[in-house]
C-alpha cells in the first residue's frame, strides 16, 4: 500500500462509521474512492468533496500530508473535534468548506499560511476565539464565510487593504464587537456584507457607500449608532 493510501485509511478512519463501504474504501485505489479526485499523471489526491456524506467523528491531522490537494469540502457532515494546524500546509489549496458540522475550537493560524485560498467556508459550527489577522492577508480570497459560530473580538481596520478579489464577506451570527473598519472600502469587488447579530458599535462607516459592486448589505441587530445608509 502506498503512502497516500495509507494516510487515506487513517483520514478516514477517524471520518468514516458507517460510510466506509459506500464511500468504497473497500478498495486501496484511493482515487477511484467516492468523493476522491486524483490528479492524471499520478495518483495525486487533489480534489475531497465529502458534501453530505453523513460523515462522523473527528479530522484526522494526517490531512495536511496530501500536499498535492486543491479543493477540500467536508461540509454538511457530523464532525467534530478541532480544525488541525496541518491544514496550513496544504499550500495548494484553493477552496475550503467545512460548514454546516460540529467542529469546535479556534480557527486555526496555519489558515494564514493558504496563499491561493479563494474560498474560505467554517459556517454553523462551533468555532470560538478571535479571526486570525493573516486571513485577511490572503489576497486571493474571494469568499470569507464563518457565520454561525461563537467567534469574538474585532476586526482590524486595515483587513481589506489586501483583499482586492474579495466579493462576500460573512461574518453573521457571532459575538464580534468593536466598530466596522473604515476600509471595507478597499474590498472594491464587495457585493455581499452580512454582519447582522453581532456586538458592533459606533456609526456605519460612510465610506462603505463607496462600494460600487454592493447588492447586499446586512447591519441590522448590532450595537450601531447614528444614521443609516442609503447604500443601495
Amino acid at each position: 500500500m502506498g503512502k497516500q493510501a495509507a494516510i487515506f485509511l487513517i483520514f478516514f478512519y477517524l471520518m468514516k462509521k458507517e460510510r466506509i463501504f459506500v464511500l468504497g474504501l473497500a478498495s486501496t485505489d484511493f482515487c477511484t474512492w467516492i468523493g476522491v479526485t486524483c490528479s492524471r499523471r499520478r495518483p495525486r489526491v487533489t480534489v475531497l468533496n465529502l458534501f453530505h456524506m453523513s460523515l462522523q467523528g473527528t479530522i484526522a491531522k494526517e490531512i495536511g500530508n496530501l500536499s498535492f490537494l486543491t479543493v477540500l469540502d467536508i461540509s454538511n457532515n457530523n464532525l467534530n473535534g478541532i480544525i488541525p494546524d496541518e491544514i496550513g500546509s496544504l499550500r495548494r489549496l484553493r477552496r475550503v468548506q467545512m460548514s454546516f458540522n460540529q467542529l469546535s475550537g479556534e480557527i486555526p493560524l496555519s489558515f494564514g499560511l493558504l496563499t491561493k485560498l479563494a474560498f474560505l467556508g467554517i459556517q454553523g459550527n462551533h468555532l470560538t476565539g478571535t479571526i486570525p489577522w493573516s486571513i485577511f492577508n490572503i489576497s486571493s480570497l474571494q469568499s470569507i464565510g464563518f457565520t454561525g459560530n461563537k467567534l469574538y473580538g474585532t476586526l482590524p481596520n486595515d483587513m481589506c487593504y489586501h483583499l482586492p478579489k474579495l466579493e462576500g464577506l460573512y461574518l453573521s451570527n457571532n459575538q464580534l464587537s468593536g466598530d466596522i473598519p473604515t476600509s471595507l472600502s478597499a474590498c472594491s469587488q464587495l457585493n455581499t456584507l452580512a454582519l447582522i447579530y453581532n456586538n458592533f458599535t459606533g456609526a456605519i462607516p460612510m465610506q462603505i457607500g463607496n462600494l460600487s459592486q454592493l447588492q447586499r448589505l446586512e447591519l441590522g441587530s448590532n450595537k450601531i449608532t447614528g444614521k443609516s445608509l442609503d447604500i443601495i
